[in-house]
């Protein structure tokens, strides 16, 4: 049985429930027992014990935070480092202005930490292509593409059944918001030429002072998979930024394991997400959106068509199980490849 300590993010938090919490019911399936602890809010000398008791597993698992240098040798000294991460986090997160406290992304300290932790690790898992080639800079050769994976909703239904009304729809955070004004006059002048499509955002508040009307719809657990269901059109528009390029296109699988088709703007990791003219369209001007959100809101059949495709990808590259077994693999490799290792822990 290999042993792992894992060292998360606050359980609020998106990126712990989806790339920790959802596989925490599976991993004794893989011959591997693993131990969460959050390590966010805890004082200095509550790390340092944690990083003293890593010498007891053959794995410490560290997710996105970027601990001091010397709590991260520590560690290395006692035992293997896997590094986690699904964000830009050597660069400034977009629209955060201003002056950048220490433990922000693209802040100096981060930065820092966040390219000793990369040298150090055994194994980094990237959330992204973009995010793998920074890490590969660091430590070439131990650097795993890992989207982030989620569990396949058990009934996947057309969204709207009345006929002629059609929903378009967008969730995520209260800080992704205005990436809805990327596509402010698109989505408003599909609402002047048909009448029968709406806009819905689901997040933790309604979008301000846009063109487009939104209905909004307060995000919960509880409602989130009825909400995916209701929809007939995904939507992810994105800032051609280096922080969006590091992004992991989540939403997109949110929408695809729903049999929705796509559109989203031609960023990162969307690129290799959507296939554009299969299960969605890619689209970076104005004109290109709404020719794309013309073509799914006019042809049911394509909107079909397109949304079959998307399960379909979303089946074979994304779903839980297929990205936790590659972990699963990828660990056992590391502990043969080890000096001295006979294949078992």
């Amino acid at each position: 049985m290999i042993k792992i300590l894992c060292l998360h993010i606050a359980k609020n938090q998106a990126s712990y429930h989806y790339r920790v919490e959802q596989l925490l019911g599976y991993w004794n399936e893989y011959d591997i027992e693993l131990h969460p602890v959050t390590i966010v809010g805890k004082k200095y000398g509550s790390k340092i014990k944690l990083a003293l008791q890593s010498r007891h597993y053959d794995f410490v698992w560290l997710q996105r935070k970027t601990l001091s240098p010397f709590i991260v040798n520590i560690i290395t000294n006692r035992t293997r480092l896997i590094y986690d991460f699904d964000d830009a986090l050597y660069t400034r997160q977009t629209g955060h202005g201003g002056k950048l406290k220490d433990k922000h992304p693209g802040s100096q300290q981060t930065i820092k930490r966040m390219n000793h932790i990369l040298k150090k690790s055994s194994l980094i898992f990237a959330g992204s292509k973009a995010l793998a080639r920074y890490a590969e800079i660091y430590n070439p050769g131990n650097v795993h593409l890992l989207p982030t994976a989620l569990e396949k909703p058990g009934t996947s239904v057309p969204g709207n059944a009345i006929q002629n009304r059609i929903t378009i729809g967008w969730i995520g955070s209260i800080g992704n918001l205005p990436y809805l004004e990327l596509i402010d006059e698109a989505a408003a002048e599909m609402q002047k030429k048909f009448p029968g499509a709406s806009f819905s955002v689901m997040s933790g508040k309604p979008p301000e002072n846009l063109k487009t009307r939104w209905n909004f719809v307060p995000w919960s657990a509880e409602t989130e998979h009825a909400w995916l269901q209701s929809i007939d059109i995904g939507i992810m528009p994105l800032i051609d930024d280096e922080w969006s390029r590091g992004k992991c296109a989540f939403k997109l699988l949110q929408y695809m394991s729903h049999q929705k088709p796509v559109i989203a703007s031609a960023v990162g990791a969307n690129m290799s997400t959507v296939q554009h003219g299969e299960n969605g369209f890619l689209a970076t001007t104005t004109a290109e959106w709404c020719r794309a959100l013309e073509a799914l809101i006019s042809n049911r059949a394509l909107r079909h068509r397109m949304g079959q495709e998307s399960l379909h990808i979303f089946e074979t590259r994304f779903e839980r199980s297929i990205i936790q077994e590659k972990i699963a693999s990828i660990v056992r490799s590391c502990i043969c490849c080890s000096p001295g290792c006979n294949g078992k822990s």
